[in-house]
């Protein structure tokens, strides 16, 4: 994996699921955590900084578990004697995003069941990480690999069905232990 300077490190969410650490993301977490306490929004955002200076400029590795990542963020402002908003912190994970096209390159052209075995390995990753988000995307070149085709036909529209069905049914099937999944599936 490559690491850009001052870039922050991605959060590994499951066993095989990354996910980006954005500033909005993280800045919308802490905001959240403050709801019901008296801490202003600016030092929110304040905060929401300072976690981002440690992990683009000190935190060495290029992926940090997101356990790990609460467990530090919690630390953090238990330091800075924010407890109640340590205690507020929900530990919700961001959206996971899953690359349909590089699935397909993975598992090779027309190798279609070992393309539905590594997206529901990385589907399950991520819910049974606490995702509760799912952005799939590259859908169209993803089908065109997979039916080692360059014009869409009849043959793409039915894989792309096969697929699209197939995560409904994962989000189906998940949705009796996590009721708030949500998942986007991008074209």
């Amino acid at each position: 994996m490559i690491a850009l300077p001052a870039a922050l490190p991605l959060i590994r969410i499951g066993a095989d699921s990354l996910a980006l650490c954005k500033t909005e993301w993280l800045t919308e977490t802490l905001a959240d955590a403050t709801n019901g306490t008296n801490i202003p929004d600016w030092l929110a955002t304040d905060i929401c900084k300072g976690i981002e200076n440690y992990l683009a400029n000190h935190y060495t590795g290029t992926t940090i578990d997101s356990a790990e990542l609460f467990r530090q963020i919690r630390i953090t402002l238990e330091k800075v004697g924010l407890n109640d908003v340590a205690e507020n912190l929900n530990e919700t994970v961001p959206p996971v995003r899953i690359s349909l096209s590089d699935l397909a390159r993975r598992a090779g052209n027309g190798y279609e069941l070992a393309f539905f075995h590594l997206l529901e390995t990385q589907f399950r990753s991520a819910t049974n990480g606490g995702a509760q988000t799912l952005e799939c995307y590259g859908l169209e070149k993803c089908v065109k690999q997979l039916s080692a085709s360059k014009m869409w036909s009849t043959a793409c529209e039915s894989l792309k069905e096969e697929i699209t069905g197939f995560l409904d049914m994962e989000l189906a099937r998940s949705a009796h232990h996590m009721p708030a999944l949500s998942m986007h599936v991008y074209h």
